[in-house]
């Protein structure tokens, strides 16, 4: 039997990418993804007049985060700060099995060393969220103790996120950065989303369109885009992994 030329070239796409294709869901992002954020400081995290608040779907699911002793790596990660010359850095801790479900990855997607599990955290609980990462960003715009006692943001993110800001003209409110694995599924994440792997951002702009900071994302390496109602969610998925995360 002869192949049409578009049988073929569909034939050759599935040999090529497999079945998991970027816009997948499991693949891409959540479809109904929301993460709430944090509250700002005057800004109340529940009703005060209720009795027996619920924690929010993105309650990290983890009880008694304070107790949780994890061992101090030789490794630390460094951001280019204020002046760019990367002197903020944070010592790392390592892996170990106490930090619990939250931190328990899904095996790697395809066995695509892009989606290995961490080795290495920030302790949250340890550092000073306003410390700047960059000129314009600190640090609990990438991760925050609240969502979770450690956390991680790729340092070429990070990068990527200034230059877009400076892009833009204009600020960047950054709503959602690094994800733990339970807070992720609570707020309707991917099983593969790259909220787990810190290098992803869902953020809105005053000065340009949803569609238009997808477009800017793009033009500065993003591997993956997606427009939601509210905010546009950038990723860089295909850039090397930052070695004092992973191995």
């Amino acid at each position: 039997m002869i192949m049409s030329k578009k049988n073929f070239l569909m034939a050759l796409s599935v040999a090529f990418f497999g079945c998991t294709s970027p816009k997948d869901s499991d693949v891409g992002e959540g479809e109904e993804e929301f993460d709430p954020g944090i509250p700002e400081p005057d800004e109340p995290a529940s009703d005060p007049d209720e009795e027996d608040p619920v924690p929010d779907d993105g309650d990290t699911g983890d009880s008694g985060e304070e107790e949780i002793v994890v061992p101090e790596s030789a490794a630390e990660v460094c951001y280019p700060g204020l002046s760019n010359d990367y002197s903020m850095c944070f010592p790392l801790v390592d892996h170990v099995e106490e930090m619990g479900e939250s931190y328990d990855y899904p095996e790697p997607l395809d066995g695509s060393a892009q989606y290995e599990a961490p080795v290495r955290y920030i302790d949250l609980r340890a550092i000073d969220h306003s410390l700047p990462l960059s000129l314009n960003f600190v640090f609990s715009e990438f991760m925050h103790k609240d969502k979770g006692p450690f956390g991680l943001y790729q340092v070429h993110a990070v990068e990527n996120l200034q230059a877009i800001r400076e892009a833009t003209g204009g600020p960047l409110y950054a709503n959602s950065g690094y994800r733990n694995v339970t807070y992720n599924e609570g707020v309707g994440g991917a099983e593969w989303s790259r909220h787990l792997y810190g290098d992803a951002m869902d953020m809105r702009s005053d000065t340009v369109s949803l569609s238009e900071l997808a477009e800017i994302c793009e033009d500065f390496g993003a591997g993956f885009t997606k427009l939601y109602d509210s905010h546009v969610h950038c990723d860089w998925r295909d850039d090397p992994l930052d070695e004092a995360f992973f191995e």
